[in-house]
């Protein structure tokens, strides 16, 4: 094993400042992996705190403003407006701060999502990964588990610009009008689906009480309680706990990157949870949005300058935390039909995802 007192910090250095002479400073290179780390530290607080929410509505404001608006400490408000002001995000105009261009890419709905989703959600285990390669505790700890709050709000977010829409497109081409969204999390889905048509209707299911809370209060504040039901429910190879009533209003069943975690017990795990549904909702289609399967050595050598890693990150995540790693279209599609479920879309392409359907 390597330690301090073998390890020649001389010859290292030397070994940097050969470096230096390259095409690339890896000086340069480093500070800037840092500085996207603590930026991106920043932005989940600040997400977690309600300012993605004020900046929305006052892309100008008041430093103590903010800090009164949000309950904030103001200690440390004023410390993050500083970095972002020298970041170039914010800038001075009086007393005032004021987004710029950068600040604008940097305060949008994608970026919030990627933060909550890998930051948030998975923050415990990828700040554990030194214990964990010590084997000072096994990666299946409790204390490694994903915060659901964070990955279901980023999941949200960062699905907006892209795939939701083309989502809605699946399902208004097959004339539905009311969606069940299976692990519904807060809502957010539902919120946007019944907001497109006041013919639109949704049900959610999730086993976070704390979660239904929060979609049921969104629905009420956003004047859609009375087309949205959301239940209390654990989703698996049991006929799903929903009253008959529900049943015979839904005509399309969703669900969000969520089929893939009953992948820890292998492919048949995911087709005896699609034959549950099956077997309380006969007939209707089944829409899965996955993210599409990735080799790292072939996405190494494609990988371009101004592309970025977001498919392997989503792949070591997932591997991480025991979900085992994204599918292809073709082992989808042998889920699907071993769950006698006939391929209706067999995985149309949404950023770096493919939406599939399945009539069941």
């Amino acid at each position: 094993m390597t330690t301090q007192s073998n390890y020649d910090l001389s010859r290292e250095g030397s070994i940097v400042i050969d470096q230096m002479k390259g095409e690339i400073n890896p000086i340069v290179e480093a500070r800037h992996m840092m500085s996207q780390t603590i930026l991106s530290h920043i932005l989940l607080g600040l997400s977690d705190a309600g300012f993605y929410e004020y900046i929305s509505q006052h892309s100008r404001f008041k430093e103590l403003d903010a800090v009164e608006a949000l309950n904030l400490d103001a200690f440390t408000f004023n410390a993050i407006c500083e970095y972002l002001l020298g970041c170039g995000i914010f800038v001075k105009v009086n007393d005032d701060y004021e987004l710029t261009s950068k600040g604008q890419r940097v305060f949008n709905v994608y970026t919030r999502g990627v933060v909550n989703v890998y930051l948030g959600g998975y923050h415990a285990v990828l700040e554990a990964l030194g214990s964990v390669l010590k084997k000072d505790f096994p990666l299946n700890s409790n204390t490694l588990e994903r915060s659901t709050k964070h990955a279901a709000a980023g999941t949200a977010h960062l699905t907006a610009p892209f795939t939701i829409p083309d989502v809605f497109d699946v399902i208004q081409g097959n004339s539905a009008t009311t969606c069940l969204d299976l692990g519904c999390g807060t809502g957010d889905f539902l919120l946007q689906w019944v907001l497109q048509s006041y013919d639109h209707h949704g049900v959610g299911i999730d086993m976070s009480s704390e979660a239904l809370a929060q979609a049921r209060d969104t629905a009420q504040r956003w004047g859609v309680e009375d087309r949205l039901s959301f239940i209390e429910a654990e989703i698996g190879p049991d006929p799903l706990q929903i009253d008959d009533e529900l049943v015979e209003k839904v005509d399309f069943v969703t669900s969000m990157y969520m089929l893939h975690e009953f992948g820890r017990g292998g492919h048949g795990a995911i087709v005896d949870v699609i034959k549950a549904l099956k077997q309380k909702l006969p007939g209707r289609r089944l829409l899965a949005v996955e993210v599409e399967e990735i080799h790292p050595e072939t996405f190494a050598k494609v990988q371009g300058e101004k592309s970025h890693f977001g498919r392997l990150d989503y792949r070591i995540i997932h591997q991480l935390s025991g979900q085992g790693l994204p599918r292809s279209q073709d082992k989808w599609h042998s889920i699907l039909r071993d769950a006698d479920c006939d391929i209706v879309e067999p995985g149309k392409k949404s950023g770096g995802s493919f939406i599939y359907v399945g009539a069941m």
